[in-house]
């Protein structure tokens, strides 16, 4: 019945539509009654007709007292709707079906009078961009909120005192040269993992699901943050879950949300989501390889639909979400075995990025073991500045199975033990590696004979000299300079 008086409007002709008044525009506008839903054929013939309709100047748009409903049906009217009907079919209710169109629309539509008052915002508008009628719009509200947003005004033909928008989201185009401050905080020497970050500006660049693999501590949500911090949703949050972290009968509650009764111990109205709190931006899934079958159902669903139902309801709440997952299993292997659906695999695997391990990479230790030196010389205002070859030669021979977290870990350590001293050293290392990486010199090998002069000099210069300050200077050396040779030469 619906699609057959569409396809009977082509013949109604314009003067029966002029005979609407606005007196009795008004009234079908206070009795809107809900509609089902419709399909996406069915509204995008519903969005013709409206366009139809506000270019034939017989659909002028009123705005709601505040203190009314839509859907009132307390007021009433005798008025009586001029007889537009096709020999076999009723006329529509074109106002019901266009509401009904905004109402469950995946667009954000939007009707602002020419003082900028918002005549109408449809649901998924309200809850995404905080709209309600009546509200008087700033004239930098684009510029605030619409950052990564634009507004397509929809042409209505002729000069009227409402406009129409569409709000849609900004897509940026991708290009071969990619600058972006979060990535040039991500520093590596490494062609391996530089070819991995170039795959990431891409994903920064794109709407895309993206999956991280790489083993734990290597930096998994670091990048993820880079990649977002770079995106056209950088303004929106970023929300991280561990869903190893999260007992298996809490991942579903803390992922979905749910409804006041959910289940026992459910707060009272309620608590949304991790999906609904990300919204707007991105949503990132640690160890994504430790859910469940059972979830993994629920959330390819989401991903699929765009949509998410708490826990205890039937309502289902739009999204606008961009999901990063990562994992440090092999999750090609987990699929082949059947631990691991291979739908919900495809969902995410849009693009990959494998973040290769420390121990693939050491041509970066150096420079991250002296960041993280420096970052707690300047947390702790004090403390060592550098760390010796000794020491360096230690830190690259280590396999690092905890990878950066791990070096980290390792560079605090020696830091604290080495804070009345310039310099960290072998010996502040833990004693283990000390007896597994020991140095050629300590085996009692003789030194290069430019070795065993410049240790003669510095012995010279500091039997000489009344204090370390003076040797260095006598040396021509900074003083913290002369401590690591020293330690580097074996003088005590």
């Amino acid at each position: 019945m619906l699609l057959s008086s569409f396809d009977s409007f082509s013949v109604i002709e314009r003067s029966h539509h002029r005979a609407i008044s606005h007196a009795v525009f008004h009234s079908l506008y206070q009795q809107l009654q809900a509609s089902a839903k419709l399909s996406p054929y069915e509204f995008s013939l519903i969005r013709d007709a409206l366009i139809h309709l506000l270019q034939n100047g017989s659909f002028p748009f009123f705005p709601l007292s505040l203190s009314t409903t839509r859907r009132s049906s307390a007021l009433q009217t005798d008025h009586v709707i001029p007889a537009l009907r096709h020999p076999s079919h009723s006329v529509p209710n074109w106002k019901s079906l266009l509401f009904a169109w905004a109402e469950n629309s995946q667009e954000y539509l939007i009707v602002l009078s020419d003082e900028r008052v918002v005549l109408f915002a449809n649901k998924r508008a309200q809850e995404r961009f905080s709209l309600f009628e009546g509200l008087a719009l700033e004239a930098d509200w684009e510029q605030e909120r619409l950052t990564n947003w634009y507004l397509e005004e929809l042409d209505l033909g002729e000069k009227t005192w409402y406009r129409l928008f569409l709000i849609r989201p900004c897509t940026s185009t991708l290009s071969k040269a990619t600058s972006s401050d979060s990535f040039s905080e991500i520093h590596t020497n490494s062609p391996l993992y530089q070819a991995q970050l170039h795959t990431a500006r891409i994903a920064a660049q794109s709407l895309s699901n993206t999956l991280l693999l790489g083993e734990t501590g290597c930096g998994k949500e670091v990048l993820a943050r880079a990649i977002h911090s770079s995106s056209s949703r950088k303004d929106g949050p970023f929300l991280a879950v561990n869903i190893a972290a999260l007992p298996r009968e809490l991942i579903a509650s803390e992922l979905f949300g749910y409804t006041e009764g959910a289940f026992t111990g459910a707060k009272k109205g309620g608590q949304p989501g991790k999906f609904e709190a990300a919204n707007g931006g991105t949503l990132f899934l640690d160890e994504i390889g430790e859910m469940s079958m059972e979830l993994q159902v629920l959330l390819l669903r989401v991903l699929e639909e765009r949509k998410v139902t708490r826990l205890g309801s039937h309502e289902e709440k739009p999204l606008d979400i961009r999901v990063i997952a990562a994992t440090n299993r092999s999750i090609e292997d987990d699929v082949r075995n059947g631990l691991f659906r291979a739908d919900l695999y495809y969902r995410l695997n849009i693009l990959q990025i494998r973040i290769p391990p420390l121990r693939e990479r050491k041509e970066d230790i150096a420079a991250l073991a002296d960041e993280f030196l420096q970052q707690l010389h300047t947390q702790y205002a004090g403390g060592p500045t550098g760390i010796c070859e000794s020491a360096m030669s230690i830190l690259q021979q280590h396999s690092w199975p905890g990878n950066i977290r791990e070096l980290r870990n390792i560079v605090e350590r020696a830091f604290l033990h080495a804070f009345g001293e310039s310099w960290v050293t072998s010996h502040h290392l833990p004693s283990e590696w000390q007896q597994q990486y020991g140095l050629q010199e300590a085996s009692g090998e003789p030194l290069p004979l430019l070795r065993e002069l410049e240790r003669q000099t510095i012995q010279q210069a500091i039997t000489q000299a009344p204090s370390i300050s003076a040797a260095a200077k006598k040396l021509g050396i900074a003083r913290s300079t002369l401590y690591r040779k020293m330690e580097e030469l074996g003088i005590g």
